[in-house]
């Protein structure tokens, strides 16, 4: 693949998260697409096998900055203050008014015949446990990181619907009690 493919391609990717994001993965149709990322159905496929993998590429995408985003919101740190900063970082982003809820969640329940779509969203929620536990350090049975994760999902979903209910503050409070109980 020469540079110009592999512009096309990351372009193509930063493009059609906005669209996937926004109308979900689902019901975005080739034609929809083709016609949002302005290019060619030939394009398209010299790029992707298939839309499966175009979600997959995209999920792949969008977990790499969720990834970069963590470690730049806990800068090092670990504890309570950095956990509590990962949830600040969400109430944050399910207050913006363009939050629909987690593109991952979204992508694996508009997908349930994916095994790709599901692995990828899979592995994204299993790096958020991990991030949690890494955070933590003492938590060897995994059983505080689980419950932070949880805590972070409930509050990505309980965002969608009533936003008026502020999810990922009640969340963030909760934690910082079972921060203070472990």
């Amino acid at each position: 693949m020469t540079s110009s493919d592999g512009s096309t391609r990351n372009d193509l990717l930063a493009r059609v998260g906005e669209i996937f994001y926004a109308n979900g993965t689902y019901l975005v149709g080739m034609t929809e697409l083709v016609r949002h990322l302005q290019t060619t159905r030939a394009t398209f496929y010299r790029h992707f096998e298939s839309k499966e993998d175009l979600l997959v590429a995209y999920l792949q995408k969008r977990d790499a900055a969720v990834r970069e985003q963590l470690v730049e919101v806990v800068a090092g740190r670990t504890g309570a203050p950095a956990i509590l900063d990962v949830f600040s970082n969400l109430e944050r982003k399910t207050s913006a008014d363009n939050f629909r809820g987690c593109a991952f969640l979204i992508a694996a329940i508009e997908n349930p015949q994916s095994k790709k779509i599901q692995d990828t969203a899979r592995t994204h929620k299993l790096f958020l446990k991990d991030f949690f536990s890494s955070l933590l350090g003492n938590d060897t049975d995994g059983v505080i990181s689980e419950q932070l994760l949880l805590l972070y999902e409930g509050a990505l979903a309980g965002s969608v619907l009533r936003r008026e209910a502020g999810a990922a503050t009640v969340a963030k409070a909760i934690a910082a009690r079972l921060m203070e109980d472990s």
